[in-house]
Protein backbone atom coordinates (compact mmCIF):
# COMPACT_ATOMS: atom_id res chain seq x y z
CA UNK A 1 0.00 0.00 0.00
CA UNK A 2 2.75 2.46 0.86
CA UNK A 3 4.30 1.67 -2.41
CA UNK A 4 1.13 2.45 -4.57
CA UNK A 5 0.60 5.90 -2.49
CA UNK A 6 4.03 6.72 -3.38
CA UNK A 7 3.62 6.37 -7.03
CA UNK A 8 0.37 7.95 -7.12
CA UNK A 9 1.93 11.30 -5.47
CA UNK A 10 4.86 11.23 -8.27
CA UNK A 11 2.03 10.96 -10.73
CA UNK A 12 0.60 13.84 -9.47
CA UNK A 13 3.49 15.90 -9.13
CA UNK A 14 4.95 14.83 -12.31
CA UNK A 15 1.68 16.24 -13.73
CA UNK A 16 1.61 19.63 -12.08
CA UNK A 17 5.13 20.04 -12.78
CA UNK A 18 4.56 21.92 -16.09
CA UNK A 19 0.86 23.79 -15.81
CA UNK A 20 1.40 25.43 -12.52
CA UNK A 21 3.72 28.05 -13.18
CA UNK A 22 3.11 30.19 -16.15
CA UNK A 23 0.93 29.59 -19.33
CA UNK A 24 1.40 26.64 -21.91
CA UNK A 25 1.23 26.51 -25.39
CA UNK A 26 -0.95 23.08 -26.77
CA UNK A 27 1.77 20.61 -27.19
CA UNK A 28 1.37 19.07 -30.79
CA UNK A 29 -0.42 16.06 -29.98
CA UNK A 30 -3.80 14.25 -29.96
CA UNK A 31 -6.08 12.74 -27.37
CA UNK A 32 -8.55 9.95 -27.89
CA UNK A 33 -11.00 11.81 -25.20
CA UNK A 34 -10.92 15.16 -24.12
CA UNK A 35 -13.01 15.65 -20.69
CA UNK A 36 -13.87 19.24 -19.87
CA UNK A 37 -14.59 19.51 -16.12
CA UNK A 38 -12.85 17.34 -13.15
CA UNK A 39 -16.35 17.17 -11.10
CA UNK A 40 -18.51 13.98 -10.18
CA UNK A 41 -18.72 13.01 -13.53
CA UNK A 42 -15.52 13.95 -15.38
CA UNK A 43 -13.35 12.45 -12.88
CA UNK A 44 -15.21 9.41 -13.47
CA UNK A 45 -15.62 8.90 -16.57
CA UNK A 46 -12.15 9.97 -17.31
CA UNK A 47 -10.90 7.35 -15.16
CA UNK A 48 -13.03 4.63 -16.77
CA UNK A 49 -11.74 5.43 -20.24
CA UNK A 50 -8.26 5.45 -19.68
CA UNK A 51 -8.55 2.49 -17.78
CA UNK A 52 -9.81 1.60 -21.08
CA UNK A 53 -6.58 1.86 -22.78
CA UNK A 54 -7.45 5.21 -23.82
CA UNK A 55 -5.45 8.26 -24.15
CA UNK A 56 -7.73 11.25 -22.07
CA UNK A 57 -6.77 14.90 -21.29
CA UNK A 58 -8.46 16.10 -18.35
CA UNK A 59 -9.45 19.72 -18.43
CA UNK A 60 -10.49 21.84 -14.88
CA UNK A 61 -10.43 25.26 -15.73
CA UNK A 62 -9.40 26.71 -11.53
CA UNK A 63 -6.29 25.72 -9.56
CA UNK A 64 -5.45 22.58 -7.31
CA UNK A 65 -7.85 22.02 -4.51
CA UNK A 66 -6.62 19.11 -2.32
CA UNK A 67 -2.96 18.95 -0.78
CA UNK A 68 -2.55 15.84 -2.48
CA UNK A 69 -2.90 17.65 -5.65
CA UNK A 70 -0.55 20.30 -4.88
CA UNK A 71 -2.89 22.75 -3.70
CA UNK A 72 -1.76 25.83 -1.47
CA UNK A 73 -4.60 27.08 0.01
CA UNK A 74 -5.06 26.64 3.71
CA UNK A 75 -5.09 28.66 7.05
CA UNK A 76 -1.59 29.11 9.09
CA UNK A 77 -2.52 26.34 11.23
CA UNK A 78 -2.15 24.22 8.22
CA UNK A 79 1.13 25.27 6.82
CA UNK A 80 4.35 22.68 6.92
CA UNK A 81 1.22 19.73 6.63
CA UNK A 82 0.32 18.47 3.17
CA UNK A 83 -3.60 19.38 4.09
CA UNK A 84 -5.37 22.22 2.56
CA UNK A 85 -8.62 24.48 3.83
CA UNK A 86 -10.31 21.32 1.20
CA UNK A 87 -9.07 18.69 3.31
CA UNK A 88 -10.33 19.20 7.03
CA UNK A 89 -13.81 18.33 7.40
CA UNK A 90 -14.51 20.98 10.19
CA UNK A 91 -13.29 23.48 7.39
CA UNK A 92 -15.79 22.38 4.69
CA UNK A 93 -18.28 25.23 5.96
CA UNK A 94 -15.82 28.06 5.37
CA UNK A 95 -16.42 28.16 1.83
CA UNK A 96 -19.80 29.84 2.51
CA UNK A 97 -17.91 32.91 4.49
CA UNK A 98 -14.87 33.05 1.88
CA UNK A 99 -14.81 31.59 -1.71
CA UNK A 100 -12.42 33.72 -3.49
CA UNK A 101 -10.09 32.11 -5.82
CA UNK A 102 -12.50 29.24 -5.37
CA UNK A 103 -16.16 29.84 -6.52
CA UNK A 104 -16.83 30.16 -10.63
CA UNK A 105 -17.20 33.40 -11.02
CA UNK A 106 -19.44 33.06 -14.34
CA UNK A 107 -21.99 30.92 -13.45
CA UNK A 108 -24.60 33.00 -10.92
CA UNK A 109 -24.81 30.43 -8.71
CA UNK A 110 -22.41 28.93 -6.47
CA UNK A 111 -19.91 26.06 -7.80
CA UNK A 112 -16.41 25.29 -7.59
CA UNK A 113 -13.99 26.09 -9.71
CA UNK A 114 -10.85 24.12 -8.21
CA UNK A 115 -9.90 20.37 -9.46
CA UNK A 116 -12.75 18.49 -8.25
CA UNK A 117 -15.64 20.93 -8.46
CA UNK A 118 -18.36 20.24 -6.20
CA UNK A 119 -16.68 17.40 -4.55
CA UNK A 120 -13.62 19.37 -3.24
CA UNK A 121 -16.10 21.99 -2.04
CA UNK A 122 -19.08 20.35 -0.34
CA UNK A 123 -19.68 18.70 2.43
CA UNK A 124 -18.98 15.78 1.34
CA UNK A 125 -22.45 14.03 2.16
CA UNK A 126 -22.75 10.58 0.58
CA UNK A 127 -26.09 9.08 0.11
CA UNK A 128 -26.69 5.83 -1.68
CA UNK A 129 -29.49 6.97 -4.45
CA UNK A 130 -32.54 4.78 -3.64
CA UNK A 131 -34.57 2.93 -6.92
CA UNK A 132 -37.30 5.62 -6.72
CA UNK A 133 -34.40 8.69 -8.02
CA UNK A 134 -33.99 6.50 -10.79
CA UNK A 135 -37.59 5.22 -11.33
CA UNK A 136 -38.89 8.27 -11.36
CA UNK A 137 -36.24 10.43 -13.26
CA UNK A 138 -35.14 8.31 -15.73
CA UNK A 139 -35.50 7.19 -19.01
CA UNK A 140 -35.02 3.45 -20.35
CA UNK A 141 -31.28 2.25 -20.16
CA UNK A 142 -31.41 4.63 -17.01
CA UNK A 143 -33.83 2.72 -14.28
CA UNK A 144 -32.80 1.04 -10.70
CA UNK A 145 -32.30 -2.14 -12.57
CA UNK A 146 -29.86 -0.76 -14.81
CA UNK A 147 -27.55 1.66 -12.48
CA UNK A 148 -27.80 -1.17 -9.81
CA UNK A 149 -24.51 -2.31 -10.88
CA UNK A 150 -22.75 0.93 -11.50
CA UNK A 151 -24.67 2.38 -8.09
CA UNK A 152 -22.47 -1.19 -6.32
CA UNK A 153 -18.98 0.13 -8.17
CA UNK A 154 -18.86 3.89 -7.25
CA UNK A 155 -19.70 2.46 -3.08
CA UNK A 156 -17.06 -0.55 -3.35
CA UNK A 157 -14.72 2.21 -4.16
CA UNK A 158 -16.25 5.19 -1.89
CA UNK A 159 -18.09 3.29 0.43
CA UNK A 160 -18.53 6.63 2.61
CA UNK A 161 -18.17 6.61 6.93
CA UNK A 162 -20.57 8.52 9.61
CA UNK A 163 -17.80 8.16 11.94
CA UNK A 164 -15.30 10.45 10.43
CA UNK A 165 -13.30 11.05 13.70
CA UNK A 166 -10.24 7.96 13.69
CA UNK A 167 -11.58 7.12 17.73
CA UNK A 168 -14.80 6.51 16.37
CA UNK A 169 -15.95 8.82 18.68
CA UNK A 170 -19.23 11.33 16.68
CA UNK A 171 -18.88 14.85 18.63
CA UNK A 172 -21.29 16.71 20.01
CA UNK A 173 -24.41 15.05 19.57
CA UNK A 174 -26.73 17.19 21.83
CA UNK A 175 -28.87 18.30 18.50
CA UNK A 176 -28.96 14.70 17.05
CA UNK A 177 -30.07 13.55 20.16
CA UNK A 178 -32.62 16.09 20.88
CA UNK A 179 -34.26 15.88 17.65
CA UNK A 180 -34.03 11.61 17.53
CA UNK A 181 -36.29 12.02 20.81
CA UNK A 182 -39.25 13.48 18.56
CA UNK A 183 -38.51 11.34 15.78
CA UNK A 184 -38.76 7.98 18.14
CA UNK A 185 -41.47 8.82 19.81
CA UNK A 186 -43.18 9.97 16.15
CA UNK A 187 -42.43 6.18 14.92
CA UNK A 188 -39.49 7.13 12.90
CA UNK A 189 -37.16 4.24 12.60
CA UNK A 190 -33.19 4.95 13.17
CA UNK A 191 -31.57 3.74 9.97
CA UNK A 192 -27.49 3.28 8.83
CA UNK A 193 -28.08 5.22 5.32
CA UNK A 194 -26.27 3.87 2.95
CA UNK A 195 -26.97 0.10 4.38
CA UNK A 196 -30.93 0.61 4.44
CA UNK A 197 -30.69 2.90 1.21
CA UNK A 198 -33.64 1.97 0.07
CA UNK A 199 -35.72 2.75 3.43
CA UNK A 200 -36.82 6.61 2.91
CA UNK A 201 -39.67 7.26 4.63
CA UNK A 202 -40.41 7.93 8.31
CA UNK A 203 -36.61 6.86 8.76
CA UNK A 204 -33.40 8.69 10.30
CA UNK A 205 -30.02 8.36 10.77
CA UNK A 206 -26.31 9.82 11.31
CA UNK A 207 -24.89 11.89 8.23
CA UNK A 208 -22.80 9.53 5.87
CA UNK A 209 -19.93 11.44 4.48
CA UNK A 210 -16.95 10.58 2.03
CA UNK A 211 -13.95 11.01 4.26
CA UNK A 212 -11.46 8.74 5.17
CA UNK A 213 -8.95 9.27 7.69
CA UNK A 214 -10.72 12.18 8.86
CA UNK A 215 -9.69 13.77 5.58
CA UNK A 216 -11.69 14.55 2.29
CA UNK A 217 -11.90 11.35 0.19
CA UNK A 218 -13.81 10.38 -2.80
CA UNK A 219 -13.16 11.21 -6.69
CA UNK A 220 -9.98 12.85 -5.93
CA UNK A 221 -8.73 10.33 -3.69
CA UNK A 222 -9.93 7.07 -6.03
CA UNK A 223 -11.14 7.47 -8.95
CA UNK A 224 -8.58 10.39 -9.90
CA UNK A 225 -5.44 8.34 -8.28
CA UNK A 226 -6.12 5.17 -10.75
CA UNK A 227 -5.98 7.29 -13.41
CA UNK A 228 -2.92 9.61 -12.72
CA UNK A 229 -1.10 6.36 -12.33
CA UNK A 230 -1.40 5.59 -15.97
CA UNK A 231 0.86 7.20 -18.88
CA UNK A 232 -2.01 7.64 -21.34
CA UNK A 233 -3.97 10.16 -18.50
CA UNK A 234 -3.05 13.55 -18.31
CA UNK A 235 -4.59 16.45 -16.19
CA UNK A 236 -4.53 19.90 -17.13
CA UNK A 237 -5.36 22.88 -14.23
CA UNK A 238 -6.41 26.28 -14.65
CA UNK A 239 -7.22 25.57 -18.26
CA UNK A 240 -11.09 26.79 -19.39
CA UNK A 241 -12.40 25.18 -22.27
CA UNK A 242 -13.73 28.11 -24.55
CA UNK A 243 -15.70 26.46 -26.62
CA UNK A 244 -15.71 23.17 -28.94
CA UNK A 245 -14.13 22.80 -32.11
CA UNK A 246 -16.46 21.66 -34.79
CA UNK A 247 -17.62 21.57 -38.26
CA UNK A 248 -21.54 20.62 -38.26
CA UNK A 249 -22.01 18.13 -36.21
CA UNK A 250 -17.93 16.52 -35.84
CA UNK A 251 -15.80 17.91 -32.87
CA UNK A 252 -12.39 18.22 -33.63
CA UNK A 253 -10.98 19.40 -30.87
CA UNK A 254 -11.47 22.13 -28.14
CA UNK A 255 -10.59 25.74 -27.68
CA UNK A 256 -8.71 26.83 -24.38
CA UNK A 257 -8.22 29.87 -22.26
CA UNK A 258 -4.86 29.52 -19.72
CA UNK A 259 -6.01 31.12 -16.21
CA UNK A 260 -4.62 32.56 -13.46
CA UNK A 261 -1.36 33.11 -14.83
CA UNK A 262 -1.01 29.07 -15.40
CA UNK A 263 -2.26 26.51 -17.57
CA UNK A 264 -3.10 25.93 -21.65
CA UNK A 265 -4.00 28.27 -24.36
CA UNK A 266 -4.66 27.54 -27.47
CA UNK A 267 -6.10 24.58 -29.35
CA UNK A 268 -6.07 20.92 -28.53
CA UNK A 269 -7.54 17.97 -30.61
CA UNK A 270 -8.78 14.65 -30.58
CA UNK A 271 -7.48 11.57 -32.37
CA UNK A 272 -8.84 12.08 -36.03
CA UNK A 273 -11.73 9.93 -36.88
CA UNK A 274 -12.24 8.23 -33.73
CA UNK A 275 -11.64 11.08 -30.82
CA UNK A 276 -14.51 12.27 -28.53
CA UNK A 277 -15.07 15.00 -26.87
CA UNK A 278 -16.88 14.79 -23.17
CA UNK A 279 -18.10 18.01 -21.13
CA UNK A 280 -18.59 17.40 -17.22
CA UNK A 281 -18.65 21.28 -16.26
CA UNK A 282 -21.73 21.07 -14.43
CA UNK A 283 -24.84 22.12 -14.74
CA UNK A 284 -24.25 25.83 -15.46
CA UNK A 285 -20.55 25.51 -16.84
CA UNK A 286 -21.70 22.56 -19.47
CA UNK A 287 -24.68 24.48 -20.69
CA UNK A 288 -21.64 27.45 -21.35
CA UNK A 289 -19.80 25.22 -23.19
CA UNK A 290 -22.72 24.21 -25.19
CA UNK A 291 -23.86 27.66 -26.04
CA UNK A 292 -20.60 28.99 -26.76
CA UNK A 293 -20.04 26.30 -29.35
CA UNK A 294 -23.44 27.05 -31.04
CA UNK A 295 -25.67 24.64 -29.27
CA UNK A 296 -28.98 26.09 -27.79
CA UNK A 297 -31.84 27.97 -28.72
CA UNK A 298 -31.06 30.96 -30.69
CA UNK A 299 -32.03 33.35 -28.56
CA UNK A 300 -28.68 32.33 -26.51
CA UNK A 301 -26.59 31.81 -29.46
CA UNK A 302 -27.48 35.20 -30.71
CA UNK A 303 -26.42 36.70 -27.00
CA UNK A 304 -22.90 34.28 -27.72
CA UNK A 305 -22.86 35.77 -31.48
CA UNK A 306 -23.65 39.56 -30.69
CA UNK A 307 -21.00 39.51 -27.46
CA UNK A 308 -17.31 41.44 -27.69
CA UNK A 309 -15.67 38.03 -26.42
CA UNK A 310 -17.18 35.53 -29.21
CA UNK A 311 -18.78 37.40 -31.82
CA UNK A 312 -16.32 37.89 -34.36
CA UNK A 313 -15.25 33.90 -33.98
CA UNK A 314 -18.40 31.91 -33.03
CA UNK A 315 -19.25 29.43 -35.54
CA UNK A 316 -21.31 30.46 -38.54
CA UNK A 317 -25.08 30.32 -37.95
CA UNK A 318 -25.68 28.12 -40.67
CA UNK A 319 -24.10 25.23 -38.34
CA UNK A 320 -25.68 26.19 -35.60
CA UNK A 321 -27.60 23.34 -33.73
CA UNK A 322 -30.92 23.82 -32.22
CA UNK A 323 -31.21 22.38 -28.62
CA UNK A 324 -32.84 23.13 -25.26
CA UNK A 325 -29.67 23.93 -23.33
CA UNK A 326 -31.06 25.45 -20.35
CA UNK A 327 -34.17 24.41 -19.80
CA UNK A 328 -35.49 21.29 -17.38
CA UNK A 329 -33.05 23.59 -14.22
CA UNK A 330 -34.00 21.89 -11.31
CA UNK A 331 -32.60 22.39 -7.46
CA UNK A 332 -33.79 20.87 -4.59
CA UNK A 333 -36.54 23.49 -3.49
CA UNK A 334 -34.85 24.74 0.35
CA UNK A 335 -37.06 25.66 3.53
CA UNK A 336 -35.44 26.65 6.62
CA UNK A 337 -36.88 25.96 9.95
CA UNK A 338 -35.13 26.59 13.21
CA UNK A 339 -35.43 25.31 16.85
CA UNK A 340 -33.45 25.66 19.78
CA UNK A 341 -32.79 23.88 23.02
CA UNK A 342 -30.80 24.60 26.22
CA UNK A 343 -28.48 21.09 25.82
CA UNK A 344 -27.50 22.40 22.75
CA UNK A 345 -23.96 24.26 21.80
CA UNK A 346 -22.82 25.52 18.83
CA UNK A 347 -19.10 25.28 17.99
CA UNK A 348 -17.83 27.97 15.92
CA UNK A 349 -16.57 26.42 12.98
CA UNK A 350 -15.63 29.65 11.37
CA UNK A 351 -13.43 30.51 13.63
CA UNK A 352 -11.53 27.27 13.08
CA UNK A 353 -10.03 28.88 10.35
CA UNK A 354 -7.93 31.51 11.86
CA UNK A 355 -8.38 31.59 15.24
CA UNK A 356 -8.78 27.88 16.07
CA UNK A 357 -8.82 26.19 19.69
CA UNK A 358 -5.55 24.69 19.66
CA UNK A 359 -6.27 21.43 21.24
CA UNK A 360 -8.43 20.90 18.68
CA UNK A 361 -5.72 21.62 16.04
CA UNK A 362 -3.27 19.17 18.11
CA UNK A 363 -5.99 16.54 18.40
CA UNK A 364 -6.22 16.87 14.69
CA UNK A 365 -3.13 17.13 13.23
CA UNK A 366 -1.87 14.36 15.76
CA UNK A 367 -4.24 11.70 16.03
CA UNK A 368 -7.06 12.82 13.47
CA UNK A 369 -9.80 12.85 16.50
CA UNK A 370 -11.47 15.79 17.58
CA UNK A 371 -14.00 18.32 16.42
CA UNK A 372 -12.16 19.77 13.38
CA UNK A 373 -12.90 16.08 12.19
CA UNK A 374 -16.65 17.06 12.00
CA UNK A 375 -18.11 18.28 9.00
CA UNK A 376 -19.30 21.87 9.56
CA UNK A 377 -21.82 22.87 10.97
CA UNK A 378 -22.01 19.94 12.80
CA UNK A 379 -24.47 17.84 10.59
CA UNK A 380 -27.14 15.12 11.70
CA UNK A 381 -29.31 13.92 12.02
CA UNK A 382 -30.55 13.37 8.63
CA UNK A 383 -34.28 12.77 8.38
CA UNK A 384 -36.53 11.21 4.91
CA UNK A 385 -40.60 11.67 4.77
CA UNK A 386 -42.65 11.36 1.87
CA UNK A 387 -45.62 13.30 1.36
CA UNK A 388 -48.23 12.99 -1.52
CA UNK A 389 -50.15 16.22 -2.22
CA UNK A 390 -53.23 16.45 -4.41
CA UNK A 391 -51.59 15.68 -7.66
CA UNK A 392 -51.15 11.83 -6.39
CA UNK A 393 -47.83 12.59 -7.07
CA UNK A 394 -45.66 11.25 -3.97
CA UNK A 395 -42.76 14.00 -2.85
CA UNK A 396 -39.63 12.74 -1.31
CA UNK A 397 -38.35 15.00 1.43
CA UNK A 398 -34.54 14.77 2.77
CA UNK A 399 -34.69 16.46 6.70
CA UNK A 400 -30.77 18.07 7.05
CA UNK A 401 -30.08 19.29 10.33
CA UNK A 402 -26.89 21.43 11.52
CA UNK A 403 -26.02 23.28 14.67
CA UNK A 404 -26.40 27.37 13.83
CA UNK A 405 -29.04 29.54 13.74
CA UNK A 406 -29.67 32.77 15.52
CA UNK A 407 -28.59 31.67 19.07
CA UNK A 408 -25.44 29.62 20.22
CA UNK A 409 -28.85 27.19 21.36
CA UNK A 410 -30.25 26.94 18.01
CA UNK A 411 -30.23 24.09 15.16
CA UNK A 412 -31.57 25.10 11.56
CA UNK A 413 -33.18 22.20 9.79
CA UNK A 414 -33.18 22.73 6.18
CA UNK A 415 -36.17 20.45 4.18
CA UNK A 416 -34.63 19.61 0.94
CA UNK A 417 -38.38 18.89 -1.52
CA UNK A 418 -36.86 16.47 -4.02
CA UNK A 419 -37.63 13.37 -6.25
CA UNK A 420 -41.42 13.88 -7.89
CA UNK A 421 -41.20 17.39 -7.90
CA UNK A 422 -42.62 18.98 -10.94
CA UNK A 423 -41.70 22.89 -10.99
CA UNK A 424 -38.46 23.23 -13.43
CA UNK A 425 -36.88 26.53 -14.48
CA UNK A 426 -34.37 27.89 -16.99
CA UNK A 427 -30.82 29.26 -17.22
CA UNK A 428 -29.56 31.55 -20.08
CA UNK A 429 -26.37 33.51 -20.97
CA UNK A 430 -25.48 36.97 -20.03
CA UNK A 431 -23.48 39.26 -23.34
CA UNK A 432 -20.50 38.91 -20.97
CA UNK A 433 -21.16 35.64 -21.18
CA UNK A 434 -21.84 34.29 -17.59
CA UNK A 435 -24.60 32.23 -17.24
CA UNK A 436 -27.25 32.56 -14.70
CA UNK A 437 -31.15 31.34 -13.35
CA UNK A 438 -33.78 33.09 -15.14
CA UNK A 439 -36.33 31.26 -14.28
CA UNK A 440 -35.83 30.14 -10.61
CA UNK A 441 -37.21 26.22 -10.40
CA UNK A 442 -38.96 26.94 -6.82
CA UNK A 443 -42.64 25.73 -6.13
CA UNK A 444 -44.59 27.25 -10.10
CA UNK A 445 -46.43 24.43 -9.68
CA UNK A 446 -49.17 24.87 -6.79
CA UNK A 447 -49.10 20.94 -5.46
CA UNK A 448 -44.85 21.29 -4.96
CA UNK A 449 -45.98 24.13 -2.43
CA UNK A 450 -48.73 21.99 -1.18
CA UNK A 451 -45.97 19.20 -0.89
CA UNK A 452 -43.65 21.55 1.62
CA UNK A 453 -46.59 22.86 3.67
CA UNK A 454 -47.62 18.94 4.35
CA UNK A 455 -44.18 17.95 5.53
CA UNK A 456 -43.04 21.19 7.42
CA UNK A 457 -47.00 20.89 9.17
CA UNK A 458 -45.94 17.33 9.68
CA UNK A 459 -42.43 18.05 10.97
CA UNK A 460 -43.78 20.72 13.62
CA UNK A 461 -46.03 17.83 14.86
CA UNK A 462 -43.01 15.71 15.94
CA UNK A 463 -40.29 18.00 17.25
CA UNK A 464 -43.08 19.59 19.86
CA UNK A 465 -43.14 16.50 21.52
CA UNK A 466 -39.38 17.22 22.66
CA UNK A 467 -39.23 18.87 26.23
CA UNK A 468 -37.92 21.95 26.75
CA UNK A 469 -37.77 22.52 22.64
CA UNK A 470 -38.73 25.89 21.50
CA UNK A 471 -39.32 27.37 18.14
CA UNK A 472 -37.48 30.10 16.26
CA UNK A 473 -39.09 29.99 12.97
CA UNK A 474 -42.12 29.15 12.07
CA UNK A 475 -42.92 30.69 15.59
CA UNK A 476 -45.07 28.67 17.53
CA UNK A 477 -48.21 30.81 16.70
CA UNK A 478 -47.36 31.23 12.97
CA UNK A 479 -49.60 28.94 10.32
CA UNK A 480 -47.96 27.00 8.18
CA UNK A 481 -48.80 28.02 5.16
CA UNK A 482 -48.27 31.60 5.98
CA UNK A 483 -45.06 30.80 6.84
CA UNK A 484 -44.27 29.12 3.22
CA UNK A 485 -45.40 31.92 1.79
CA UNK A 486 -43.54 34.25 3.88
CA UNK A 487 -40.51 33.17 2.04
CA UNK A 488 -39.88 34.18 -1.95
CA UNK A 489 -39.67 31.60 -4.27
CA UNK A 490 -36.22 32.75 -5.17
CA UNK A 491 -32.54 32.38 -5.50
CA UNK A 492 -32.07 34.07 -2.18
CA UNK A 493 -33.84 31.96 0.29
CA UNK A 494 -34.78 28.71 -1.17
CA UNK A 495 -31.54 27.71 -3.34
CA UNK A 496 -29.50 24.40 -2.14
CA UNK A 497 -27.19 24.50 -4.73
CA UNK A 498 -27.93 20.86 -5.69
CA UNK A 499 -28.12 21.95 -9.73
CA UNK A 500 -29.48 19.40 -12.19
CA UNK A 501 -30.87 19.70 -15.64
CA UNK A 502 -29.66 21.65 -18.29
CA UNK A 503 -28.92 19.18 -20.54
CA UNK A 504 -31.71 16.77 -20.38
CA UNK A 505 -31.50 12.88 -21.57
CA UNK A 506 -34.02 11.69 -22.87
CA UNK A 507 -35.31 9.90 -26.41
CA UNK A 508 -37.24 12.94 -27.74
CA UNK A 509 -34.70 14.63 -29.93
CA UNK A 510 -34.67 18.54 -28.84
CA UNK A 511 -34.33 19.54 -32.54
CA UNK A 512 -37.45 18.15 -33.16
CA UNK A 513 -41.22 19.86 -32.47
CA UNK A 514 -42.31 18.62 -28.92
CA UNK A 515 -38.54 17.57 -28.17
CA UNK A 516 -37.14 17.90 -24.53
CA UNK A 517 -33.83 16.12 -24.75
CA UNK A 518 -30.34 17.44 -25.44
CA UNK A 519 -28.48 14.11 -24.99
CA UNK A 520 -29.83 11.09 -26.36
CA UNK A 521 -29.47 7.35 -23.93
CA UNK A 522 -25.76 7.06 -24.48
CA UNK A 523 -25.24 11.03 -23.09
CA UNK A 524 -24.87 12.07 -27.39
CA UNK A 525 -25.58 15.50 -27.89
CA UNK A 526 -27.74 15.67 -30.22
CA UNK A 527 -26.91 16.63 -33.87
CA UNK A 528 -22.80 15.83 -33.36
CA UNK A 529 -21.02 12.65 -33.95
CA UNK A 530 -18.57 12.83 -30.97
CA UNK A 531 -19.80 14.72 -28.23
CA UNK A 532 -21.03 13.90 -25.12
CA UNK A 533 -22.25 15.50 -21.31
CA UNK A 534 -21.94 13.60 -18.61
CA UNK A 535 -22.83 15.73 -15.16
CA UNK A 536 -25.87 16.77 -13.43
CA UNK A 537 -26.93 18.21 -16.36
CA UNK A 538 -28.04 15.36 -18.01
CA UNK A 539 -30.58 14.81 -15.21
CA UNK A 540 -33.64 14.58 -16.34
CA UNK A 541 -35.41 15.86 -12.14
CA UNK A 542 -33.74 15.95 -8.93
CA UNK A 543 -32.76 13.56 -6.68
CA UNK A 544 -33.97 12.52 -3.06
CA UNK A 545 -31.05 14.24 -1.26
CA UNK A 546 -27.45 15.63 -2.28
CA UNK A 547 -27.07 14.05 -5.88
CA UNK A 548 -22.82 13.76 -5.22
CA UNK A 549 -23.25 9.60 -5.40
CA UNK A 550 -25.84 9.87 -8.15
CA UNK A 551 -23.45 12.04 -10.41
CA UNK A 552 -20.53 9.43 -10.05
CA UNK A 553 -22.69 6.53 -11.06
CA UNK A 554 -23.81 8.30 -14.03
CA UNK A 555 -20.10 8.71 -14.90
CA UNK A 556 -20.05 4.83 -14.39
CA UNK A 557 -22.93 4.16 -16.79
CA UNK A 558 -21.95 6.62 -19.23
CA UNK A 559 -18.94 5.39 -19.46
CA UNK A 560 -19.92 1.77 -20.18
CA UNK A 561 -22.39 2.99 -22.86
CA UNK A 562 -19.90 5.29 -24.51
CA UNK A 563 -16.96 2.38 -24.75
CA UNK A 564 -19.31 0.24 -26.56
CA UNK A 565 -20.26 2.69 -29.47
CA UNK A 566 -18.28 2.28 -32.14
Amino acid sequence: MARIIILVAAAAASLFQSVTCQCTAVPDKTYDYIVIGSGAGGIPVADRLSEAGHSVLLLEKGPPSSGRWNGTMKPAWLQGTNLTRFDVPGLFNQIWRDSNGVACEDTGVMAGCVLGGGVAVNSALWWKPPSRDWDVNFPEGWKSTDMKGPVEKVFGRIPGTDTPSQDGIRYNQQGFERISEGLNAAGFKQVTPNVQSEEKNMTYGHSTFFIQHAERHGPLRTYLETAAARPKFTLWTNTMARRVVRTGGRITGVQLDCRNGAGHNGTVNVTPGTGRVIVSAGTMGTAKVLFRSGIGRTDQLNVVKNSALDGATMISQDQWINLPVGYNLNDHVGTDIQVAHPDIRFYDFYAAYDTPIQSDVDAYLANRTGMLTTVAPNLGPIIWTQVTPSDGITRSIQWQARIEGRTNTSMTITQYLGTGTISRGRLDITPTLNTRVITAPYLRNATDKEAVVQGIEHMRGVLNGVANLTWVTPTKEQNTTAFVDSIPAALSSRNSNHWVGSCTIGTKDGREPGGNAVVDLNTKVYGTENLFVVDASIFPGITTGNPSAAIVAVAERAAERILALK
